[in-house]
């Protein structure tokens, strides 16, 4: 089997038999990660729209990575796993995810996909748009130079949340999450900036904490129930890696091994996207 790597270039529009955007793309591209063809910058099953998904019709995320890797089906075979084990499709469930995956993207990410694909129009925010528009220039270069583009940006989330999800299964925790502390590009640590999690843990992606709070917890820790790695650039901490676990958990070497791996991935991830600045 070939490992060159392949462009998801479906669209998070396009529909199967079912109607449900986005399940056609969230397919290929944990298909593709199986495959060991997925290139970097694109998430598979965790997060963004491909977590919103499975929540937004009540199948579990994981199961369902595991059946795609596992089973390789192809997409009506993948269909026929939704019909089964989706809790929610019914045509006002679809109707109100497919509104969502047209939702606009924030304003300096959507600056930040316009410049890299080369479009002079700041009313383009949709996030299907803007991702349709950067796999088409990410395919165009493949096929007409043979390589892939720089790292962008717009794809940060996606990649730091494959280094976490990559981690929470190393270590079998409850969830990860990256903060980053870099004003240039827009980031601030009050949020976490990705997370990757269990199915049943509360996302924190949205819950804002003191910033000198956390700047201040940066440094490096193992304590029971809980892991941080500080991630370097140009000689400082810009990002730390959290990860937690249920109840006081005692970590192992391999565990402090794996966030030592991840936050060397996430720190080569934040030097490639900052590498071009694009002004946002």
């Amino acid at each position: 089997m070939g490992k060159d790597p392949v462009v998801p270039h479906l669209s998070s529009k396009a529909v199967g038999p079912l109607g449900v955007c986005h399940l056609p793309r969230m397919w290929l591209k944990i298909l593709l990660h199986a495959t060991g063809r997925l290139p970097a910058g694109y998430r598979h099953g965790t997060g963004g729209f491909d977590e919103r998904t499975a929540q937004d019709l009540g199948f579990d995320r994981d199961e369902f990575i595991a059946f795609v890797e596992k089973e390789l089906p192809n997409y009506l075979e993948c269909e026929a796993w939704v019909r089964a084990h989706a809790k929610h499709l019914d045509a006002e469930t679809i109707r109100k995810h497919n509104e969502l995956v047209h939702r606009d993207k924030p304003d300096w990410m959507a600056a930040a996909q316009r410049a890299f694909v080369g479009l002079d129009d700041p009313s383009a925010k949709d996030a299907s748009l803007l991702n349709d528009l950067d796999d088409w220039l990410t395919v165009h270069e493949q096929v007409t130079k043979g390589t892939l583009p720089q790292l962008q940006l717009s794809s940060l989330n996606a990649a730091l949340t494959e280094v976490l999800k990559t981690l929470l299964d190393k270590t079998r925790a409850s969830r990860a999450t990256i903060r980053i502390d870099m004003p240039s590009i827009k980031f601030e640590p009050s949020k976490p900036a990705a997370e990757a999690k269990h199915a049943g843990v509360e996302s924190i992606l949205d819950v804002a904490v003191p910033v000198e709070t956390l700047r201040r917890e940066s440094r490096p820790q193992l304590t029971d129930g809980e892991m941080i790695g500080p991630v370097l650039h140009d000689g400082r901490i810009t990002a730390w890696i959290a990860v937690e676990a249920e109840g006081n958990r005692r970590w192992s070497s391999a565990d402090a091994e794996a966030l030592d791996r991840a936050v060397l991935s996430a720190a080569e991830i934040l030097d490639e996207v900052t590498r071009t600045p694009v002004s946002v």
